[in-house]
């Protein structure tokens, strides 16, 4: 996943990232990041980069969820790991810490994919369609 420019490894698939903050009876909120009515990234294919003081994999591309297309705002939400009704709730407190890990391509080479994943349609609660990704 790539947002602010940074890539990182999501603990799960893109469809299934859960808000981390807390909910008014002290849960986790059950929420998804990506909701059917919110804004999504798009799959791409980009040049697999090293990390400071790495030697380039030249030739080597990998599939991206990129984010940096999207508004300011939104790449702070999801980096913050919080689904929209929370992300607009600045004082609620957070139940776990957002679960990103820095992306290293010598250190998570296993998940470094060369294909765009499979997508499939679900309908949001709208009615609206959306992509949404099976790994």
């Amino acid at each position: 996943m790539q947002l602010l420019y940074v890539r990182y490894l999501a603990p799960r698939p893109v469809d299934e990232i859960q808000c981390v903050a807390q909910t008014c009876r002290r849960h986790r909120c059950t929420s998804p990041l990506l909701p059917p009515d919110a804004p999504a990234g798009v799959w791409t294919l980009l040049p697999t980069t090293a990390a400071h003081g790495q030697l380039p994999l030249l030739g080597a591309v990998m599939a991206v969820y990129v984010l940096t297309g999207l508004p300011y705002a939104e790449q702070l939400r999801w980096r913050a790991q919080r689904c929209p009704e929370h992300a607009a709730i600045p004082t609620a407190a957070d139940v776990a810490v957002a679960e990103w890990e820095t992306f290293d391509p010598l250190v998570h080479h296993e998940h470094i994919h060369t294909r765009l994943p499979t997508l499939t349609r679900r309908q949001g609660p709208t009615g609206r369609s959306r992509k949404t990704t099976q790994l």
